[in-house]
């Protein structure tokens, strides 16, 4: 019997695949699939059209319990049991029965998409792009008539070019899986959690997210009303940033931009003219990001008011998630408790709503944008616990360098900010005072990477803190010299990860035995392995001359890696803080792991986390608050030592 079956399908809805996301598209009884190219193990890659063929040796190999590897395999996944399974009667398709290559792509480091990953590790196989244009031609309908009849592209050529192109696909893949690296069994029970996550989805309060989202529509033309008045038409709309930046230098207001932390800076000036003053509390309301999440609440959820595939595994190099549709890891925090948000959604619901909310509170789109979060529900007989882990990241950086100083802080329960206030005020930790904890806490979440004036300065502009340069950089060596540990460890991993690149084969560590990392060469990848023993990939690493801010020559590491911004696959540059990073980053997201799988054995199932926070939904009678806590502070074996806490609420809305 063949291994596993190489599968690729072409689909095509009147649904808008990108706005309505994957589980509302294969839901949508005009999606049908076109195409299914397949090879099982390593023979002869074939193509037909779904009408062409009964694709009888798929469905045995499927229903018999065959493995499945596909490119993003979820999707392949729920299209064949939405539409396949559930329409056509084949085979059930098991999560455990599948494995994804953009997953095993991601876990090393290079780019999710095929036409990306397939380059990034040498292979010649191109997707064909010209398939591609193709495909998302006849994907859509060629019309839809006004008794809302379906019309679909029937071009014999097309369909043509669409075998060659799947045919294409699946040679691709085929050899990107023979390359990669195949996630290890642990990571491989994880991606499986992962998809049972995606696939339970979030319950959303769908009627009041339609009514909010109404709400805060027309609130913004009000906003863009004000800002055309207040500016005598020069900027047409709060969102319209060049025309608002080239007025606020018309008025000699000095400013790069109007981004947020830029908006945020410039309103702490007491000497702004008032209508400078007013246009820019305007851009700040408008640019508040309730529209998005509030249309992606309202469009994205399935008949059953759940929205479904909001995270992605290995979004990011250390292992993190990172988010979709909803993007969960960006929620603003909120102001409101409990109480509040049960009126304020009882007044979004009711009549004259913005007249209420303005009259009681704030302006709609203010207080919608702070209640965001708890337009996310439990569905009806059960109630959401959820929880996160105290300063995780100050506490794992803490624990990797050694500096016991600051494990003891955490040990004995105090706070952290005070301590790094009372090292870079050099006043007694019972003495300082709320502006300089203030500081401290920028200090520990903007210094900690090897952040220098201007990271802190940054991270100062969003929590208010306003220090000259001159202060920002004596800070910087207070904390520094509070933290002689963590400088050590800075330096540490960026010597040992140029000494790996120049020793291949050769093993080097850094950080107190138990908890140390470990760098190898091997073949075209810089390995990072973690106390975990989950590895880290630095694709096709050297080393490069880089002059330093003082003008001297310095080895520097880099590495090949998709930029965040540009998405292109281009060369990087590593220091030791942003190795420490990746690390402390990594180590978190090992610990969430580990969390995970006890949730989901111990029946709190999860339907989404953020980095350093779990939500689950429980039925009603069933856990605790008491319980959860003790779960999420179990420690796995490689973390003994590691001090850490979690803060548990539970209620039907979600909040902080």
């Amino acid at each position: 019997m063949f291994k596993e079956l190489h599968l690729d399908f072409e689909t095509r809805s009147a649904c808008d695949l990108k706005k309505a996301g994957l589980y509302v598209y294969a839901t949508h009884p005009t999606t049908e699939v076109i195409l299914i190219s397949w090879a099982f193990d390593f023979e002869e890659v074939q193509a037909n059209l779904f009408w062409e063929s009964n694709f009888k040796d798929i469905k045995e190999f499927v229903g018999q319990g065959g493995k499945v590897v596909a490119q993003n395999a979820a999707f392949e996944r729920v299209i064949w049991n939405e539409v396949l399974h559930k329409r056509h009667k084949w085979p059930f398709l098991n999560i455990e029965q599948c494995r994804c290559t953009m997953a095993q792509s991601y876990a090393m480091a290079i780019p999710g998409s095929l036409e990306k990953a397939a380059p990034a590790l040498g292979i010649t196989q191109e997707k064909d792009m010209r398939g591609n244009r193709v495909m998302l031609k006849i994907s859509k309908p060629k019309q839809i008539t006004d008794d809302g009849k379906v019309i679909w592209h029937d071009n014999p050529e097309y369909f043509e070019i669409l075998k060659a192109y799947g045919k294409q696909d699946v040679v691709v893949e085929r050899e990107l899986d023979s390359r990669q690296i195949k996630l290890s069994p642990q990571e491989q029970e994880l991606w499986f959690i992962d998809q049972k996550i995606n696939d339970r989805g979030i319950q959303i309060d769908t009627q009041s997210a339609h009514n909010a989202l109404v709400l805060v529509e027309s609130e913004k033309e009000k906003l863009n009303s004000q800002m055309r008045e207040v500016t005598k038409g020069a900027v047409s709309k709060c969102t319209a940033t060049s025309q608002l930046t080239d007025w606020l230098h018309f008025n000699k207001v000095n400013t790069e931009g109007v981004a947020k932390a830029d908006v945020v800076e410039l309103l702490l000036d007491p000497s702004l003219p008032i209508d400078v003053k007013k246009a820019l509390s305007l851009r700040q309301l408008a640019n508040k990001s309730s529209t998005a999440k509030l249309a992606a609440m309202a469009n994205s959820a399935n008949s059953d008011g759940r929205v479904r595939g909001t995270m992605q595994f290995h979004g990011a190099s250390t292992g993190r998630w990172a988010g979709r549709k909803l993007q969960v890891h960006n929620f603003p925090r909120g102001v409101y408790g409990q109480t509040d948000i049960d009126i304020i959604f009882n007044i979004i619901n009711g009549p004259l709503a913005a007249d209420n909310l303005d009259l009681f509170y704030e302006s709609p789109i203010k207080v919608i944008s702070d209640i965001l979060r708890s337009f996310i529900v439990s569905r009806p007989g059960s109630r959401l616990i959820w929880g996160d882990w105290n300063s995780i990241e100050a506490r794992i950086l803490a624990w990797l360098a050694g500096e016991d100083s600051v494990l003891e802080i955490f040990r004995k329960g105090e706070d952290v900010y005070k301590y790094a206030a009372s090292k870079i005020f050099k006043v007694p930790y019972a003495l300082i005072t709320k502006d300089q904890r203030q500081i401290g806490k920028v200090a520990v979440l903007a210094l900690g990477y090897q952040g220098g004036k201007g990271a802190f300065q940054a991270m100062a502009k969003g929590y208010g803190v306003k220090v000259a340069d001159s202060e920002a950089e004596e800070i910087k060596q207070g904390w520094r010299e509070g933290h002689p540990s963590i400088v050590k460890y800075w330096h540490l991993v960026e010597h040992q990860s140029i000494l790996a690149v120049r020793n291949p084969g050769v093993q080097f560590s850094a950080g107190p035995k138990g908890r140390e990392i470990k760098y190898l060469v091997k073949g075209s990848f810089l390995f990072c392995q973690l106390p975990s023993k989950r590895i880290l990939c630095y694709p096709y690493p050297k080393i490069i001359q880089k002059e330093t801010p003082w003008g001297q020559m310095k080895d520097t590491l880099s590495f090949m890696g998709e930029d965040s911004t540009s998405k292109k696959w281009e060369r990087q540059q590593a220091y030791g803080g942003l190795l420490t990073e990746n690390i402390t980053q990594a180590v978190a997201r090992d610990i969430l792991s580990s969390c995970l799988i006890r949730l989901e054995k111990r029946g709190y199932p999860v339907v989404f986390h953020v980095h350093d926070e779990i939500v689950c939904e429980v039925e009603q009678g069933k856990g605790s608050q008491e319980e959860m806590t003790k779960i999420m502070c179990e420690l796995p074996s490689w973390a003994q030592g590691l001090p850490i806490s979690a803060e548990i609420i539970e209620g039907l809305r979600y909040r902080k």
